[in-house]
C-alpha cells in the first residue's frame, strides 16, 4: 500500500496536478489496493480533516490582515519602518526587513506580506537605485518572517495536529522571529557597504513620535490578541474573531480608511485564500490517516536505532529533510503529513514539540523561497517581473542568514521556549 500511496503521490505531482487533487488521489489508489476498507472512509476522512475548532481561526486571522491591507494601514507600518532604520545603509532594504517584522504581527501570512512589500515598498525602492532582482529576493526572504511572528496560520495548523497549545506556539515565535529580522538586517549591511547603497534622511524625534502615534493602534493587535490569550479571556480561533472586530473598528471608524462598498471584496478574496489552505488541509487528512494506519511513526522511531538518542544528528537530519520537502511540496501539506509521523519520534527523544513546531515551521517557511517551486519566490517573481535565476542568485546571502537562524533556534531551544515557560507554564 505504501509503494501504491507514495508511487502515485509522486507520478501526479510530476505531472504538474495541484497538490490537493494530487493527494487524493493518490489516497484513493491506496484505497482501493487496500481491499479490506471501504472507499467510503476517503470522504469521510476528508470532512473530518476539515472539521476541527481550532482551524476556524485561520479565516479569521486572514480576514483581519486582509482588512488591515484594504484599509491602507500597512503603509502606516511601513511609514514607521522607515522612521526607526531609514537612515541606515541602504536604509529601504533595513525598511523591508522591519516592515515584514511589523507586517507579521498583522497577517501571519508569507504571501500576504511578500505581495504587500512588491506593492508598496518595492516601487520605492527601484526609484531609488535598487535592482528589481536585489528587491524581489530580499522581499521574498523576509516574508519568511511574517509566519513566524504571532499570529501565525502555520501555527495553528501544527497545534490543531500534533495537540500543542497554539498560544505557547504564538509565545515561541516572538523571539525567533525578531532574530529573524536581525539576521537579515546584518546580511542588507554587509551587502549595503560592499555595493554602497544610500542611507536615507535620519529622522527628526517629531518625526519618529509622529509615526508612533499613526501605527500605534494596529501594533496593539498583536498584544491585544497575545494579552488575550494569556489572560484566559479567549482562546485562540476566538482570538481571531476579536482580531476582526478590532481591525474592523480600525479601518471603518478609527482611520475611516476602508469604505463599506470595499468589504464584499475583501471578503471574497478571504474566502478563496481559506478554501486554498482548508482544501489543502483536507485533501491530506486521508493521506495522513494511512499514514498513520501503516504505523509510519512507529516505523521511523524504529529507524532511530540505527542513530541511538543522539539528538544534534536527529536535528540535523530532521532540518535537511524538511528544508528539501519545502523546496518542492506545499507547506500546510507537508505539515499535515508529516507532524502526526514525528509527533511519536518527539516524545521518544524527549524534544519539546513546542520547541520543534517553532522549528519544523521554519523549515518550511524557508522552502517558500527556495527553487524550484517555492511559492512566494514564484509570486514575488510573477510582481516584479523578475526571472527566477535572478532571485536565485541575489536570494543566497539572505537564505545563509535565515539558514543560519534556523540552526540558532535548533540548537538552543531556550529562545523558542523562554516566553512559553515564562507566562504560560
Amino acid at each position: 500500500m505504501m509503494y501504491v500511496l507514495l508511487g502515485t503521490t509522486l507520478v501526479l505531482f510530476a505531472i504538474g496536478m495541484p497538490v490537493a487533487f494530487a493527494m487524493v488521489l493518490s489516497a484513493m489508489a491506496a484505497f482501493l489496493s487496500l481491499g479490506d476498507v471501504p472507499l467510503m472512509v476517503l470522504p469521510q476522512r476528508i470532512v473530518t480533516g476539515a472539521d476541527s475548532f481550532p482551524l476556524m481561526a485561520i479565516p479569521l486571522f486572514l480576514l483581519a490582515g486582509n482588512l488591515m491591507m484594504g484599509g491602507g494601514l500597512t503603509e502606516k507600518l511601513s511609514k514607521l519602518a522607515t522612521a526607526l532604520v531609514g537612515h541606515l545603509r541602504g536604509g529601504l532594504a533595513q525598511v523591508n526587513v522591519v516592515n515584514s517584522m511589523v507586517m507579521g504581527g498583522m497577517t501571519g501570512s508569507a504571501i500576504a506580506d511578500a505581495v504587500s512589500d512588491c506593492k508598496i515598498l518595492v516601487p520605492v525602492m527601484i526609484k531609488s537605485g535598487y535592482s528589481a532582482r536585489f528587491a524581489a529576493a530580499l522581499s521574498g526572504a523576509t516574508a519568511v518572517i511574517a509566519p513566524i511572528i504571532p499570529p501565525s496560520i502555520p501555527f495553528i495548523i501544527y497545534g490543531s495536529i500534533a495537540g500543542v497549545s497554539i498560544g505557547q506556539l504564538f509565545l515561541g515565535g516572538a523571539i525567533p522571529g525578531i532574530l529573524m529580522g536581525l539576521y537579515l538586517m546584518i546580511a542588507v549591511n554587509v551587502i549595503a557597504r560592499r555595493r554602497n547603497f544610500p542611507r536615507g534622511k535620519r529622522p527628526t524625534l517629531r518625526e519618529v513620535g509622529s509615526a508612533l502615534r499613526i501605527s500605534g493602534p494596529p501594533l496593539m493587535l498583536p498584544v491585544i490578541i497575545l494579552g488575550g490569550i494569556l489572560a484566559g479571556v479567549f482562546t485562540p480561533t476566538e482570538a481571531g474573531a476579536v482580531a476582526v472586530l478590532y481591525a474592523l473598528a480600525l479601518t471603518l471608524i478609527g482611520y475611516r480608511s476602508l469604505r463599506l462598498p470595499e468589504l464584499p471584496k475583501i471578503l471574497i478574496d478571504t474566502g478563496m485564500q481559506t478554501g486554498v489552505v482548508m482544501l489543502v488541509i483536507a485533501a491530506a487528512a486521508p493521506f495522513s490517516w494511512l499514514l498513520a494506519r501503516e504505523q509510519v511513526g512507529q516505523a521511523v522511531v524504529q529507524l532511530l536505532g540505527v542513530i541511538g538518542d543522539d539528538k544534534i544528528l536527529f536535528l540535523l537530519l530532521l532540518n535537511v529533510v524538511l528544508l528539501v520537502l519545502g523546496m518542492f511540496l506545499d507547506a500546510t501539506a507537508i505539515l499535515i503529513i508529516v507532524v502526526p509521523v514525528l509527533v511519536p519520534v518527539f516524545d521518544t527523544l524527549g524534544l519539546d514539540p513546542v520547541h520543534m513546531g517553532v522549528m519544523v515551521v521554519m523549515n518550511l517557511m524557508i522552502g517558500l523561497v527556495t527553487p524550484p517551486f517555492g511559492l512566494v519566490m514564484y509570486v514575488v517573481c510573477n510582481l516584479l517581473k523578475v526571472s527566477i535565476t535572478d532571485f536565485t542568485r541575489e536570494l543566497w546571502p539572505f537564505l545563509l542568514a535565515l539558514v543560519a537562524m534556523l540552526l540558532t533556534i535548533t540548537y538552543v531551544p531556550e529562545l523558542v521556549l523562554f516566553l512559553p515557560n515564562l507566562a504560560m507554564r
